[in-house]
């Protein structure tokens, strides 16, 4: 049976999680964009033609899971539709209705999860509002990474800042204590139960550099205590050390996590907004060193590229925006910093992000589209580092990019 494994932001890609966008993109109003975290409203039938670009190349590279099938699964019976319903009716009014909802089909039940449950008309709710849900739908589910993180055999199910994505981590949480093929060891960190107003975090902050290491935004979604208590809950569970970079992120709407600003594009090199990771006005970053018995020790750093240099990892900066002082920031609103990576040296993200592709062209990434590879013609595996870009301008709309969008549960060993 295969099980979680990721040790790495890098290794080659065996299985990942993605959540094709449907129906709950377009159940907001341009009034209700903020509320639910978007930059705009977007159109389903141009999100959806850009994300297929995606999964169809990733599953050319590795086994690609769709969320809503595997919520489908993981209910399969009326006792496991009765549990998982019965944490929803603690954020949702559905108590009265939680029977009826058990009797569902699982695929059913998943669709609603998804796409939103609207109050009856003959309640208050619906009288006085014909958008009025019982269950909220989840237009921000594609960007599956937010929910949720996997660090070696073990998850961390996310306490997300905001009251519209804490669904989708009760989501995520349930697939990894109830699929067969998904569970994990354990929960580094149980994000629906531990969240308040001093806890949040969200996967999007989470990098895994290697066995022992995460680096870890403190962001406008991730708290200090967040981040303590995975650093130490980490320890223990693996029951050796473990080293935690706390990387301070402007909370800002353009960086609302550290995958934002620093992803991980091969062994000896990383992708990179300057202002924030090698500029002159660097994040603040903090070591956290953590025994097998959740002690933490702290130390100052001078930066994030030092830190992991300082643990054995000697990145290459690669700029977002090829380091131009307009188009890095241009190009990091659209998430050309937010590169995933599919194996050592080559990496899926946005194609908009042209002057930052011209960067990795001239650090020896071959520069393909997605399509190049849809024939069969084109080997994503050939020698040589590769960037692969895919259309995503609408994407980009919701907020996030390549990383954003994908959940990699299973991972080779570097």
């Amino acid at each position: 049976m295969p099980g979680l494994n990721v040790t790495s932001e890098i290794g080659a890609l065996k299985r990942v999680v993605l959540h094709s966008p449907g129906p709950e993109v377009e159940a907001m109003t341009p009034k209700e964009a903020a509320e639910d975290l978007y930059n705009d409203i977007i159109p389903l039938s141009a999100v959806r033609a850009e994300h297929d670009q995606l999964k169809s190349f990733l599953s050319r590279v590795a086994k690609v899971h769709e969320l809503k099938d595997l919520l489908a699964e993981s209910l399969a019976s009326p006792g496991s539709r009765f549990e998982f319903l019965t944490a929803m009716a603690r954020l949702c009014p559905i108590e009265p209705i939680i029977d009826e909802l058990t009797g569902l089909h699982p695929v059913d039940l998943a669709d609603l999860v998804i796409e939103g449950l609207p109050a009856k008309p003959s309640s208050l709710a619906g009288i006085l509002s014909p958008r009025s849900f019982v269950m909220r739908p989840l237009p921000n589910a594609y960007f599956m990474r937010d929910s949720a993180a996997v660090f070696r055999d073990w998850a961390v199910s996310c306490a997300t800042a905001f009251d519209v994505r804490l669904i989708e981590s009760i989501v995520t949480r349930f697939v990894f204590t109830r699929h067969p093929e998904f569970r994990a060891k354990g929960l580094l960190v149980d994000g629906p139960r531990a969240r308040n107003r001093f806890v949040s975090i969200e996967g999007g902050d989470i990098l895994v550099v290697g066995p022992r290491v995460l680096a870890i935004g403190i962001s406008e979604r991730t708290s200090p205590d967040a981040v303590e208590l995975l650093a130490k809950n980490a320890g223990r569970a693996f029951e050796e050390p473990v080293t935690i970079l706390a990387v301070v992120v402007p909370k800002e709407r353009a960086t609302i996590h550290l995958d934002m600003v620093f992803t991980m594009v091969d062994r000896d090199a990383a992708l990179v907004y300057a202002p924030v990771v090698t500029g002159p006005n660097r994040a603040e970053v903090v070591r956290i060193d953590v025994d097998p018995h959740g002690r933490a020790s702290y130390s100052e750093t001078d930066g994030l590229l030092p830190a992991l240099k300082a643990l054995g990892w000697d990145l290459e900066p690669i700029l977002c925006g090829d380091g131009h002082h307009l188009y890095q920031d241009r190009e990091q609103w659209w998430s050309g910093a937010n590169s995933f990576a599919f194996a050592p040296g080559k990496i899926v993200m946005y194609s908009c992000n042209v002057r930052t592709l011209d960067a990795l062209s001239r650090a020896g990434f071959a520069v393909k589209r997605a399509v190049d590879f849809e024939d069969g013609r084109e080997d994503p595996f050939a020698p040589g580092r590769l960037a692969v870009g895919f259309d995503g301008i609408e994407l980009a709309r919701g907020g996030g990019g390549a990383r954003c969008m994908t959940l990699p549960v299973e991972r080779e060993e570097l």
